[in-house]
């Protein structure tokens, strides 16, 4: 009789250890939530307020800088990622890499949006240092927007175009190959006029008396 090999114990999974590092991720993220929300509001204020330094004409230019460019550049690397040829893997790296571009546009929104004390002060400073930001900055966005998804459009419609016009040539070439093979494989028909080796031979015109005319 053969003896069984003896089964390993099962390892068992230490789901303390699991449920204390997800508690620890968790509040790791919210401290970092708060510390961001207080610090980056204030700091891209000022930013901007440096760059501006107080001109409604500067802060409109700058706005629309910021809210077309970025958010163009994020709108395309995302609707690129959405593509059904791109691997997951790599949509989510260009998703991630969309949500990076718009950085400046969303530290602008959470500016506009936020109800903490830091979003407060941005808003004030935004308002002194840098005015017209925040509206072209809108306006702006959403221009890039509608022109990332425009241009996404028109290149799939190119594409269908240029697929359409390639099959329409193929077609064409295959219809003009059909009839020079059709062409050659027809029968050649003997010219007009010519006498064939099995027609009949002439008749003999009859005479008077009804008998073949003989000369």
């Amino acid at each position: 009789m053969t003896e069984q090999a003896p089964v390993p114990p099962k390892k068992k999974s230490n789901w303390g250890a699991k449920i204390i590092l997800i508690l620890v991720a968790l509040v790791f993220a919210v401290i970092s939530y708060f510390a961001l929300a207080a610090f980056l509001p204030r700091w891209w204020s000022q930013t901007i307020g440096q760059q501006v330094n107080g001109s409604i004409s500067a802060g409109i230019l700058a706005g629309m800088f910021y809210g077309f460019v970025f958010t163009f550049a994020a709108a395309l690397v995302a609707l690129i990622g959405l593509n059904r040829k791109v691997t997951w893997p790599f949509k989510i790296a260009l998703v991630v890499l969309g949500v990076a571009i718009s950085t400046p546009n969303l530290l602008t929104l959470s500016i506009a949006l936020g109800t903490s004390n830091g979003a407060h002060a941005g808003e004030r400073v935004l308002d002194v240092d840098a005015p017209g930001f925040r509206t072209a900055s809108l306006v702006a966005a959403i221009a890039g927007f509608v022109a990332a998804v425009a241009l996404v459009v028109l290149i799939q419609l190119w594409r269908s175009r240029g697929k359409k016009m390639k099959a329409l040539k193929l077609a064409e070439r295959d219809r003009l190959q059909a009839e020079k093979d059709t062409g050659r494989a027809a029968p050649s028909q003997p010219p007009s006029g010519s006498v064939g080796t099995d027609d009949p031979a002439p008749r003999v015109a009859d005479g008077p008396d009804g008998k073949p005319d003989r000369p």
